[in-house]
């Protein structure tokens, strides 16, 4: 517990640190898991503090299914104001169908208060087809459906209820034991109107430093082609943060 301590301190940014690499059956068979966390602090022209921890925990039956649940939270402030204050919550249950073909069952519950959005709340499934397992890498794609309802903190900003697409296409790729890299691209529009999009892109370099602890560098790109009123349709993240594998 002291060395996880020391390596949330050290760490040089953070965001939502969250799973982006797809889970496969058979890798991990039984209960495992991960704990993910960072700590910023600035002092002096800027006083700045945020903090993030994140547990993820997974089981694979080793042949069929695995589930796993994802909770993550993170809480900012700069000088003596809050300034970020997140939540997310995400379970996944993923069934092997034939071959190469899986089904995929997900709930999803997430706050954020600087966007406005007091909760979003989804849930869907859809089909993931492992295209290419080579020496190259691995490729995902996945085609389904969500059903999202948006709540927001604001008055001006009308309550949604929404059905959309979840298409998305995966990358992993390891370059070691020690090093992995990852990108995944969404693309989310709404059924009933496609001029209404979310598109999120995310590249993750994993590095293992010592035994189960590694660092992570994620930068995620994010598009809202309708976001609330007053609020950016793009977002850009870079952050650098710590994890534990047990």
């Amino acid at each position: 517990m002291k060395t996880l301590f020391i390596l949330l301190i050290i760490s040089s940014y953070l965001e939502a640190i969250i799973t982006i690499t797809p889970m496969e059956i058979g890798k991990k068979p039984g209960w495992s898991g991960t704990i993910k966390g960072a700590l910023q602090t600035k002092r002096g022209n800027t006083d700045k503090d945020e903090y993030s921890l994140g547990v993820k925990v997974q089981y694979d039956n080793n042949s069929s299914y695995l589930i796993f649940t994802d909770v993550i939270g993170v809480y900012g402030e700069a000088s003596g104001e809050r300034n970020t204050n997140k939540t997310y919550f995400h379970t996944r249950y993923i069934h092997k169908f034939y071959e190469n073909l899986d089904y995929e069952l997900f709930i999803q519950s997430e706050t954020n208060e600087f966007t406005s959005v007091e909760k979003r709340r989804l849930g869907g499934g859809g089909l993931r087809y492992h295209y290419l397992h080579s020496d190259y890498g691995d490729i995902f794609i996945g085609l389904g459906a969500y059903w999202e309802s948006i709540t927001y903190t604001t008055q001006i900003d009308p309550d949604e209820r929404n059905s959309r697409i979840n298409s998305y296409v995966a990358y992993v790729k390891d370059f070691s034991k020690e090093i992995k890299f990852t990108y995944v691209g969404y693309y989310q529009p709404r059924v009933d109107k496609l001029k209404d999009y979310i598109t999120s892109s995310a590249i993750e370099f994993k590095m293992k430093i010592h035994k189960e602890f590694s660092l992570k560098i994620i930068v995620y790109y994010d598009v809202d082609s309708t976001p609330a009123i007053g609020r950016e349709t793009t977002d850009f993240t870079q952050l650098t943060a710590f994890s534990y594998e047990f």
